[in-house]
């Protein structure tokens, strides 16, 4: 079964922000995946949870978390962590 990766970020730096999304799209090279929500959205109630969310959909636990613990996607976090406010979410399976 899919695994799913959440991120909502409250960008403060978007040259730096550009910097990590051109490094997380290195870190995702090879990998099959697919983007189900991307960075901007319409609120429709409430106050959004920051500036973006992004929902990535991974065929299994193993790739989601050989892309999360990649040494190209652990190169990319410092500079998200320059660039946003971040929390990451994923949601694992049960059956691998």
């Amino acid at each position: 079964m899919a695994s799913y990766v959440l991120s909502m970020m409250n960008k403060h730096d978007l040259e730096k922000y550009g910097e990590y999304m051109a490094q997380g799209f290195v870190s995702l090279e090879g990998l099959p995946f697919e983007v189900i929500l991307g960075e901007n959205m319409d609120t429709l109630e409430g106050a959004p949870p920051g500036t973006s969310v992004v929902l990535m959909k991974f065929p299994d636990n193993a790739t989601a978390m050989q892309w999360y613990k990649s040494d190209a996607y652990q190169k990319a976090i410092p500079i998200r962590h320059q660039a946003a406010e971040t929390i990451f979410a994923v949601h694992f399976t049960d059956d691998n």
